[in-house]
């Protein structure tokens, strides 16, 4: 057995190998064009998920929507015909209603090229990339005759129950509803509600016994201990999945022309464990989407194509494939026919039902699970034809969001994607969920690892800008890279649509980015963040401490696996690994280091409940033999997968024999992580110590190692990192492409300690450069930030720096420099405390339907509001007045201040006066708005400030700053869904209101709200 499926993924991991030759920009350290941190290429930049309704859209439309992500900073979109979610009408509410007639605009139509071409050919003009759903809805599917053998496929099951000593001679029951996949027997020993208990030593495949007309006959004998036998008939049908059903079996709103080609007959659901399933797709897209121009145009702009989840589970009984049975036969090494009935029912059913069990000690798991690798076997056949011909034939890649939603093994799929995808939907948010999925394509060397991000539920037109932010922040830290932002929709005219616009997923997802949102236009600022963090994430080669094992054939739903702190309170980060990955080319040890090209993993973990295989302890035997801490985390594995008994006692007797080996550890249950990891000298790459949660991701390349940290906590924090690194440090800001160099830390001959602090949900990269002594500058050296420095920079000469003091130093401080020699600062004297500011006035820019609901070419109905003046306290709109409950827009703030000021008293900002005070060049400030609820765009004095962090906005004014008076301007943006309370009973997209579906948004608070701070600060220069 153990060789069966060496060998067969072998077969695949060198198919695999040849696949990603082809020279495309798949895999780490692609000879592509990253551009610069500062200003990142669109090869590396996010990109909007860009949802067409149908093909009847304006092609002008389109080229303006392109035209528009590209101007605010994105690298492109995934083109996806929506197609109205297939309606399947699984949303609460009315129904929406066709406002174009499908029998012309389906998917692979003329009309459907011929956007698909304006969308290639403005990417084109515009320097942008694009990603092609392969199919409509969610791509699973194309048109096809209703019974192209490249469709899904089903098992639909009868059975008969028949008494001890009976005899069955007749026809099968259901015979000629579709080819015969199996006929067997089982002897029924229990009932309950919910299961049926088979005698596992009864069952009998009697399939041979059928003759040509279905009659069979079968004598039962009459000494059976039982309640009754039964005789199960499995016949092979189409599911006939819809991907977009048939404009005649939906409600519309306009006349559809009669259906006289399968084409225009929906779209359906592919055989996705098949070759000929792929197939099937790739003809379509060959007689109806390709031609030579398309295809060079592809060439040029083409990023992937590309399929969504796995959704297509609501109505299948149990996922077959007319070729399951050869490979169940082939890598099992026994037949799957008499265990059908175990099958039937536990895969996809969201109901209770009676489930067939054995009376064997797991009760017939072993062959349900066996079943599911079969099934992920066949499913990475079907990736990767659909790899090759993109590659092959387009010239670009293939994206896939792998396996999860259907109970197969993730893990050991991800790499049969050239762009593998996960989302923040289904991962929940959950940064242990994403380690799981980064874990294979890391190994694999994947170039990208991908997620859908931004479709939280029930915030349509709420959603903001710091909540999406901390989406991205919390999947890079689990290893994701790019982002598809979920969506950009088509914001022209459709019909029976009102203002802001066609809105997918039925008011019910977030979020619809367009022109239509008041932010749209300070979108630049955060998708500039974004762009350089994937910068950053997609450089290099990742590396990561602890690989854990992990084998399931089931991420249905997708949990953390490693639920205690204690690795990430010391600083290790980790992956997972399904043993299956260990058939790939990068998966060995050298030096006591597993996967020494790839993540360079210092230890491997195997949990006392994990799942072995037979090929995963052979290779888990060599990788300790070879040198590779391993430990057997909580006691050994004992549950084997799948139904193998010789396989079993093999590996429960190589585990046994590995724990005589020095560098294999079993800890008992309850015993810490961290602590056996320490004990073992197994150190992290970031050792952390602080009072928040902080995540590290590491990446490496010939010059530099950059390594990211996030705050998870919604609290500041405060702390410092030791760096497994002696590399020359420098800090890489996101939001404005600066990089400056950090000049407050320590560094032995191995580590080096940077203080550093955190706002709630805030993040920093920091980089350190291989490039010896030369470049290395005077520098603090110490583990912590003195409250009173504000900034440390480097000062006029190699031997100086500038220090940024503010009031709050009351007592001598005593500086240690790199040199080895010291120097003592005194207080700053005079210096003016931090104030803040006050006496606002607010102008709000509503924005809300236009006067003809319908009409969607102005982007609102925008209406300056009566000024508020003499703003003491920056408060939410619906606090400052109860009329501003319902309104959404822009809030033009302004207020200004005396510069220089002078402190009359030094104990708290309200008791400052303004007055002459010397002004020197080393006086400077700081303007700190704290925490930013959507967007804001800062200018002092006229002079537009770069990009701030939502999380803690705060930025250097100095070069701004006039003697006399200053103004401060901030404009501020905010989500729809205030305005949209006042207007909810009519607001509707193809048909159906949005008050059908659910209620009104909740009021949000939106506006400049808190304290906006000037910090005063003296700049001081000392030598060293």
């Amino acid at each position: 057995m153990v060789c069966t499926i060496a060998l067969f993924l072998a077969v695949l991991t060198f198919q695999f190998q040849l696949t990603n030759a082809v020279g495309l920009n798949g895999q780490v350290g692609a000879n592509i064009d990253y551009g610069t941190f500062q200003t990142p290429s669109a090869n590396v930049r996010p990109r909007f998920r860009y949802w067409l309704p149908d093909a009847s859209v304006s092609s002008s439309q389109v080229a303006d929507d392109i035209r528009d992500v590209g101007r605010v900073g994105t690298g492109g979109i995934e083109l996806l015909g929506y197609y109205l979610y297939g309606n399947i009408q699984i949303f609460p509410g009315n129904h929406c209603l066709l406002q174009s007639d499908w029998s012309v605009y389906y998917f692979g139509s003329p009309a459907w090229k011929a956007i698909q071409t304006v969308v290639l050919q403005t990417a084109l003009e515009e320097g942008l990339l694009v990603d092609l759903a392969l199919g409509p809805n969610q791509g699973a599917g194309v048109p096809a005759p209703s019974e192209s053998d490249g469709l899904l496929w089903d098992l639909f099951f009868f059975e008969v129950s028949l008494p001890i000593g009976e005899t069955f001679e007749d026809v099968l029951p259901g015979w000629n509803s579709g080819a015969l996949v199996s006929v067997s027997t089982g002897l029924v020993l229990n009932i309950t509600e919910s299961t049926i208990t088979l005698s596992h030593a009864s069952l009998n495949d009697i399939t041979k016994s059928v003759d040509d007309n279905g009659h069979v006959k079968i004598n039962f004998p009459s000494n059976q201990i039982g309640l009754e036998n039964r005789l199960f008939a499995y016949y092979l049908k189409h599911t006939h999945y819809p991907e977009v059903q048939a404009q005649n079996s939906v409600m519309t709103a306009v006349p559809q022309s009669p259906i006289e080609t399968y084409e225009q007959n929906g779209s359906w659901v592919v055989d996705h464990f098949s070759v000929l399933g792929a197939q099937t797709i790739i003809d379509y897209w060959e007689k109806h989407l390709l031609d030579s121009s398309t295809i060079d145009l592809i060439k040029k702009v083409g990023n992937y194509v590309w399929e969504d989840s796995y959704e297509f589970f609501f109505f299948e009984n149990t996922f077959w494939t007319p070729k399951l049975q050869d490979t169940f036969s082939a890598n099992r090494g026994y037949s799957v026919n008499k265990y059908i009935p175990l099958l039937i029912n536990t895969l996809t059913s969201f109901e209770p039902t009676t489930l067939y069990i054995t009376d064997e000690p797991d009760s017939g798991a072993s062959h349900i699970a066996d079943y599911r690798q079969t099934l992920t076997e066949l499913n990475a056949v079907y990736l990767r034809t659909l790899s090759d011909w993109a590659q092959q034939t387009l010239g670009i890649q293939f994206s896939a969001q792998v396996v999860y939603d259907l109970p197969m093994d993730m893990l050991a799929n991800i790499p049969y994607a050239d762009g593998p995808e996960c989302e923040t939907l289904a991962f929940g948010g959950n940064i242990d969920a994403y380690k799981q999925f980064s874990g294979p394509a890391n190994l694999a060397g994947k170039r990208i690892i991908s997620s859908e991000s931004g479709a939280n539920f029930a915030q349509a037109y709420q959603q903001t800008i710091p909540d999406l932010l901390s989406g991205f922040k919390g999947s890079i830290a689990g290893g994701v890279n790019n982002f598809i932002v979920h969506g950009y929709t088509y914001t022209g005219n459709y019909g029976n649509t009102t203002w802001p616009g066609f809105t997918p997923f039925d008011y019910m997802f977030a979020e619809l980015h367009g022109r239509h949102l008041p932010g749209w236009d300070f979108y630049s600022d955060w998708l500039g963040w974004l762009s350089r963090h994937q910068w950053v994430a997609q450089t290099g080669i990742p590396k990561t401490d602890l690989v854990f094992w992990a084998k399931s054939t089931d991420y249905r739903r997708i949990l953390p696996k490693y639920i205690s702190n204690d690795l990430l309170t010391a600083g290790f980060s980790y992956e997972y690994l399904s043993p299956d990955n260990f058939a790939l080319p990068e998966a060995y040890v050298l030096d006591g280091i597993f996967a020494p090209q790839r993540q360079q993993f210092k230890a491997m973990v195997v949990g006392a409940h994990e799942i072995l295989t037979g090929l995963g302890v052979t290779k888990l035997s060599e990788y300790a033999i070879a040198g590779l801490p391993i430990i057997f985390h909580g006691g050994l594995p004992s549950k084997f997968h799948g139904y193998d008994p010789d396989g079993y006692a093999s590996a429960n007797e190589t585990i046994s024999r590995l724990t005589s080996l020095r560098n294999v550890h079993v800890t008992t249950s309850g015993a810490g992580l961290a602590d056996t990891l320490a004990k073992i000298k197994v150190a992290p790459r970031t050792a952390v110590i602080g009072n928040g949660t902080w995540y590290t991701t590491w990446r490496s390349n010939s010059s530099t190692d950059y390594v990211y940290v996030f705050n998870a906590d919604q609290s500041f924090s405060s702390g410092s990192i030791s760096f497994e690194t002696t590399g020359v440090p420098y800090t890489y800001n996101a939001w404005t492409g600066e990089i400056t160099p950090v000049l407050i830390y320590e560094q032995s001959s191995t580590h080096t300690t940077i203080p550093l602090q955190l706002a709630g949900s805030q993040t920093t990269i920091f980089a350190f450069t291989n490039s010896g002594g030369g470049d290395r500058r005077l520098y603090l050296q110490t583990d912590s930030i003195p409250a009173s420095i504000l900034d440390v920079r480097p000062g006029s000469s190699s031997n100086a720096l500038s220090i940024l003091l503010a009031a709050d130093s009351t007592s001598p401080m005593k500086l240690q420099f790199s040199t080895g020699k010291s120097t003592t600062l005194q207080p700053m004297q005079g210096l003016t405390p931090a104030f803040h500011l006050s006496n606002w006035s607010l102008t709000i820019e509503s924005w809300t339907s236009p006067s003809d609901p319908f009409d969607l070419n102005p982007v609102a109905a925008r209406t300056n509001l009566t000024t508020i003046s003499h703003i003491e306290t920056l408060l939410p709109w619906n606090q400052l007045s109860s009329s501003l409950e319902n309104i959404s827009g822009r809030g033009y703030y302004s207020t200004s201040f005396f510069w220089p000021p002078r402190a009359r008293s030094m104990n708290a900002p309200q008791n400052v006066v303004f007055g002459p005070y010397p002004p020197t060049s080393n006086l400077g400030a700081f303007l700190d708005l704290g925490k930013i609820f959507h967007t804001a765009r800062v200018s002092v004095n006229g002079h537009v400030l770069p990009a701030l962090d939502v999380t803690w906005a705060r930025a250097d004014i100095s070069s701004y700053l006039l003697n006399g008076v200053n103004t401060v301007e901030v404009v501020v943006s905010t989500p729809l869904g205030n305005a949209l309370r006042a207007i909810w009973d009519i607001v509707e997209h193809s048909g159906k209101f949005a008050h059908t579906q659910l209620g009104p948004p909740d009021v949000a608070a939106y506006g400049l709200v808190g304290s906006v701070t000037v910090i005063p600060y003296e700049m001081v220069s000392v030598s060293g």
